[in-house]
Formats: C-alpha cells, structure tokens, sequence
C-alpha cells in the first residue's frame, strides 16, 4: 500500500521564496486557460510490438545460432565504437543513464498541475517517493525553465521563467499503482496525453527538445531573441535618453546592442542602447 502524503506544514525560509516566485508566475500567466497539451507536446504512439519468430537453422547446420550471434554482436561493436568515440565522457554516461532507465520501463510523461504551483507539486513529488521507497520506479520530475533577460531599473536582469505553466513532466514506470500514486499527490490534477486508463507518453525527441532549449539558455546566460531589424522606428524605455524615439542603424546580436539613431538638437546622433531599453513604435 501507498501511502499518500500531504503538503508539508513546516515553511522556512527557502519555501517561502520558492512559492513567492510561483505566485509571481501564477500572477503573469493570468487567469487564461493553459494552452492544450497536445500543441504543446509530442506524444509518443505505443504500440505492442509482437515478438518475430526466431529464425529456423537449416538442417545439419548446428553452428549456425551461434554464427549468426556473433556476426550480429561484431556488426554492433563496429556500429557503436565510432559513435561512442565521438561523444565526450559526460554525455556517454548521460546516454547510458538514460538506456538503462529505459531499460526498466522508464519514460516521460506530462502531469497536469495547479497554475503557480508547479514547483510545490515537485517537491510533493519527490517528498512522497522517498518516504515511499519508490526510487526505482522514478527518475527526474522536471519544472522547465528557461532563462529570461530583462531589463529593470536600468540594469539588465537574468530571471528563470517556466515555459509550460501548469505542467511538469516526470519520468517513471507507468503501472496502475504508479499512476494511482502520482494521482494522488496535492497539487496534481492528472496526466495528460493518452486516456485516463492508459497516460501516453511524450516522445525522446520532444524530451531532448525541452532539455536542450533549458541547456542552451543555461549556457548563454539567457534568452538574447532580438525582435528588430535595422530601420525599425523604437522608443527608447530606459536611461538617460528615455523617451525618445529613434530609428535602428545597426544591431549587434552577440551583445544584445543596438545602435540608435537620434535627432538632438537638429543632428542625428548615434545612440548604443541594450535591446531590453527600447520599444517598438506605435
């Protein structure tokens, strides 16, 4: 038997914040519906594969099994060894993380949680595998983020952000026990994808979609998307020229600069401005 556990009744301080910065995304995300899993997702069609037949020796031909074995494991081996040369040991090892989990039945799913409550669900999670003792039917429970850039009082922020608000993907064997767990954990409304009966799954490539784009903001220090092009007309929104309008001459997108032009005082004068400091025109 499972037992369920309910939302932790002790608060420090870590918690506090944590949930502060979930009201501050419950708040941003209004009181919208989320959009519909499946535009947000690729789900992965599972099939039951039947098993082939094993292919029948000729007659007298008793090594052939083993013939057959060993040709098959040398062609891998020789499949494989480029491959694995090519990666670099930490992303060997991810790989063979993620093929043995597989191997158990692991795959990721979608849960569907309370808007702004997304990182409580996450820790109700993990809190009530442990003190279950269901390590090996769980892998990762994952909040997707992404670093943002802004700008605030004149100094470019870095914040995270959650780029599928109400939802949390996690990685587990999906059996009626684990799914009847996971149900009943607060803060969890359901699985999405599939039927109530039988959750579906999300597919490796849109997994690998979703951790990439969280590595590539980790990497780069955040989202540098510059939504200008030269000659665009932009209001400048910070700093000692704010207020003013200008038009864009050149964009430097490594930095994340822009260079302005500005009429002062009957002379257009060039202006290097942060992307974050203006806004478009009209």
């Amino acid at each position: 038997m499972f037992l369920c556990l309910s939302a932790p009744g002790g608060r420090g301080k870590g918690s506090d914040v944590v949930e502060d910065k979930d009201r501050q995304d419950a708040a941003q995300a209004g009181s919208e519906a989320p959009v519909s899993a499946d535009d947000l997702f690729s789900f992965d069609g599972i099939e039951e594969e039947e098993e082939a037949p094993a292919a029948t020796p000729a007659a007298g031909d008793e090594d052939a099994p083993e013939a057959a074995a060993a040709a098959d494991a040398a062609g891998a081996d020789a499949d494989a060894a480029p491959a694995e040369a090519e990666l670099d040991p930490e992303e060997a090892e991810r790989r063979r993380i993620a093929e043995e989990k597989r191997r158990k039945g692991m795959r990721w799913y979608v849960i569907h949680a309370n808007t702004g409550h997304e990182n409580k669900v996450k820790r109700n999670i993990e809190m009530a595998i442990k003190a279950n003792g269901l390590e090996d039917m769980f892998g990762e429970i994952l909040v997707a983020t992404q670093d943002v850039t802004e700008m605030r009082n004149g100094r470019r922020v870095t914040t995270k952000r959650k780029f599928f608000p109400s939802y949390v993907l996690i990685e587990m064997v999906m059996t009626k026990e684990t799914q009847h767990f996971i149900n009943s954990i607060p803060g969890v409304t359901r699985f999405v994808g599939g039927t109530q009966q039988r959750p579906q799954p999300i597919s490796q490539e849109e997994v690998d979609r979703i951790l990439g784009r969280m590595t590539k903001t980790e990497e780069t220090g955040g989202m540098l998307e510059i939504p200008y092009k030269v000659g665009d007309s932009v209001q400048v929104i910070d700093g000692p020229f704010t207020d003013w309008v200008g038009v864009i001459d050149e964009i430097n997108h490594d930095k994340g600069k822009l260079k302005v032009m500005i009429s002062i005082f009957g002379s257009e004068t060039p202006v290097e401005l942060d992307f974050l400091q203006v806004k478009e025109v009209g």
